[in-house]
């Protein structure tokens, strides 16, 4: 019975480490990024900490663009 329980409790403790060893940040969980293409654009506006509004070069507007992994 007592090497059931410490069976149980080693595999509980390696699937709680594993858990939060994914969590940690700079832990990558999904495929690689791919690359994509470039855009030069211009800032128009700061809404907040993490959201800039941008337009093209030639002015036409983009919208806002959310900057990921930005903590506050």
């Amino acid at each position: 019975m007592k090497a059931l329980i410490g069976l149980a409790a080693a595999a509980i403790l390696a699937l709680t480490a594993g858990g939060i060893k994914a969590a940690l940040p700079g832990a990558q969980t999904g495929p690689e990024p791919a690359e994509g293409t470039t855009s030069q654009v211009r800032v128009t506006a700061v809404v907040d900490g993490d959201t800039i509004r941008v337009e093209t070069l030639d002015g036409r507007q983009l919208g806002r663009v959310r900057l990921l992994g930005i903590v506050h």
